[in-house]
């Protein structure tokens, strides 16, 4: 591999990759040489600009292309081998959240990037954010007595999005970041319980098979409580927000504002200086084997998918309390 340039393929080509394409063209160390999806058109239209070759299977790509790293950025269930093929040929591999639809695919990639000792990064950019960057830092030593999370949005377009078969719901497509960020605030959740809605708020749309709302309850290690929801039938009137119960006060995040109630309780931490986004970090953990520079590795995003399909199980078994570890096989 060259020192100043990481050769990079992309399986898949829809708006999440998009979004890392543009910020990888401003990554002066970053080449993207490859592009697959299964829209050829959807390939070619992100490829030409770009003068990278044009894939409609992912497998030949993975197969043909001299790469030193893949970004896999493709629906939850389409994930089939594509990150065993990759780190069977020594791929550095960037996976776009959540990391599968099915623990036991996801068990077997672990295993197979531990043994191929390759650089792995799960896609929970909000880890990179200085909001959250800030929230983690303030919250460090603290005791959290309890705390709440919410996301509420709007019903995609996306076909698949809409098939809890192929999705997850929301909760594991989207209010994943939530789950990843408390994992990261607060330590490792031990027991998950859920309560969803379906069929109720979005009864008069085509096809809509996921929950259109979700209420979970998470028992972390630490002996926290943390409720969450979540629900994507708000439209335009969405919202999100975390909250954080301490001694003697609150601590909210809302948008980009992070508060402390009451006024000084606890110093606010100062907007961090410049650093560096997911992408550029990937790539520079490419280029120079700095595996700091990767907060959210393969193994830690594994066990982010594995809080949320917990939760799904909880529900689909009318609330039953299950411990993450049940899916992690612990």
């Amino acid at each position: 591999m060259s020192e100043a340039t990481v050769r990079i393929g992309f399986v898949g080509a829809g708006g999440i990759a998009q979004a890392h394409v543009k910020r990888l063209r401003e990554i002066p160390q970053a080449e993207i040489v490859a592009v697959c999806d299964v829209d050829p058109d959807r390939a070619r239209a992100a490829a030409e600009p770009l003068g990278a070759a044009v894939y409609s299977d992912g497998a030949r790509l993975i197969d043909s292309e001299r790469l030193d790293a893949l970004y896999v950025c493709v629906p939850p269930h389409a994930h089939g081998d594509l990150e065993l093929r990759a780190a069977a040929k020594g791929l550095h591999l960037f996976v776009e959240k959540p990391v599968s639809l099915y623990m036991d695919e996801a068990l077997r990639v672990r295993e197979a990037v531990r043994k191929a000792g390759i650089m792995t990064q799960v896609g929970y950019s909000l880890r990179y954010l200085p909001p959250f960057m800030r929230l983690r830092e303030l919250l460090a030593g603290v005791e959290v007595g309890a705390a709440h999370a919410f996301r509420w949005g709007g019903l995609p377009g996306t076909p698949w999005w809409r098939r809890y078969d192929q999705s997850g719901g929301q909760l594991v497509e989207m209010t994943t970041h939530q789950v990843d960020l408390l994992r990261w605030i607060l330590g490792e959740v031990e027991t998950v319980s859920a309560v969803y809605s379906t069929g109720r708020l979005l009864r008069d749309e085509p096809d809509v098979t996921v929950p259109d709302s979700q209420a979970v309850l998470l028992r972390f290690a630490s002996g926290t409580p943390v409720t969450l929801n979540t629900s994507c039938a708000a439209g335009k009137a969405g919202l999100g927000g975390l909250d954080f119960v301490i001694r003697d006060g609150r601590v909210s995040l809302r948008g980009e504002e992070l508060t402390v109630q009451p006024e000084g309780l606890r110093p606010v931490p100062p907007v961090p200086g410049e650093a560096p986004g997911i992408d550029e970090a990937f790539v520079r953990a490419v280029a120079t084997g700095d595996r700091t520079l990767l907060r959210s590795p393969y193994d830690d995003g594994l066990r982010s998918l594995a809080v949320t399909l917990a939760a799904n199980r909880s529900a689909e078994e009318g609330g039953r309390l299950v411990a993450v570890d049940e899916l992690l096989g612990g």
